[in-house]
């Protein structure tokens, strides 16, 4: 009988990303004390170009037999990231878009995200708002008001399609599932140095795109995109199978465990792992638990 493949990451400086706005939360969460540089993002499971993860010892293209459908970080905010937008499929020639979807892990009071624009608010207006702060950096509260403002919690899940404009806010720690590709345009990022990207960023907005979001209080419902389906599993055992390709599974509390080929794993908060497409496991989730599940629909 075959056994099932379940992978933990294994860390290297290709998928460990310093950055600008990153928190203090990464590092202590994944046991980097004295890291010279803030990590702002973990690429956990990446077959990515430049940033390949690895696992086993080798290289997870490797260790698969072929390219991971997806990418999946781990993402840690002090400071709030820039107005931007990734394409749809086939906006650039050839190339995938990027629809993405955050699972919520730790959320300072008070912290949230922006996606979509404002009811009310057209591409026009925001486009107005968008020339204002490039020539004005005091009038990009201007740009944030035109979006909308969703508070976030631990547990959360939150689909972004691909067009929708989008900010992650400060003080919030997430997980991450994505489309394979690694292309973004700037909107507006508070007078970096960063390069900005306002003509690319309005050829890509889907004015009227609004993300999907899900909140442990609503109960089992699964959010499904274009690209990407994430399942919420609350307080028991669940069985899984990844029948229809790889699958995620992300621990938003502390205690989950897991069973396979009769081994037993307990993962910690944030502690990712990716079941290969073929594989069965039996996840537990501890009571007032959550653990989401990720995969392509």
């Amino acid at each position: 009988m075959r056994r099932s493949l379940f992978i933990a990451p294994e860390r290297s400086s290709e998928t460990l990303k310093a950055r600008p706005w990153a928190g203090p939360r990464l590092a202590d969460l994944l046991g980097l004390e004295g890291a010279q540089d803030r990590i702002g993002e973990s690429w956990e499971f990446s077959t990515l170009d430049g940033s390949t993860s690895r696992a086993l010892g080798k290289p997870l293209a490797e260790v698969l037999g072929r390219p991971l459908s997806f990418l999946a970080k781990l993402i840690d905010t002090s400071a709030p990231l820039s107005v931007q937008v990734h394409p749809r499929d086939g906006l650039i020639a050839g190339a995938l878009g990027k629809e993405e979807a955050w699972v919520i892990l730790e959320a300072a009071d008070g912290a949230h995200i922006y996606a979509g624009l404002r009811e009310g608010v057209t591409a026009d207006m925001f486009r107005v708002c968008v020339d204002e702060a490039i020539d004005d950096v005091e009038r990009g509260d201007r740009v944030l008001a035109a979006l909308t403002q969703v508070p976030v919690r631990p547990g959360m899940v939150v689909l972004v399609p691909a067009g929708t404009v989008h900010a992650i806010g400060p003080g919030i720690l997430l997980a991450e599932i994505q489309q394979p590709t690694d292309c973004t345009f700037r909107f507006y990022d508070y007078g970096s140095k960063r390069p900005i990207h306002p003509a690319r960023a309005f050829e890509a907005l889907e004015a009227l795109s609004r993300p999907q979001v899900w909140t442990p209080t609503e109960g089992p419902k699964s959010i499904v995109g274009e690209h990407l389906e994430l399942a919420p599993l609350l307080a028991g055992g669940h069985d899984v199978t990844a029948n229809g390709g790889d699958v995620l599974l992300i621990p938003v509390h502390d205690g989950v465990t897991v069973r396979v080929d009769g081994d037993e794993h307990t993962l910690t908060r944030g502690a990712l792992r990716l079941l290969a497409e073929g594989g069965h496991m039996r996840v537990t989730v501890p009571e007032r638990g959550v653990a989401i599940l990720g995969a392509l629909p």
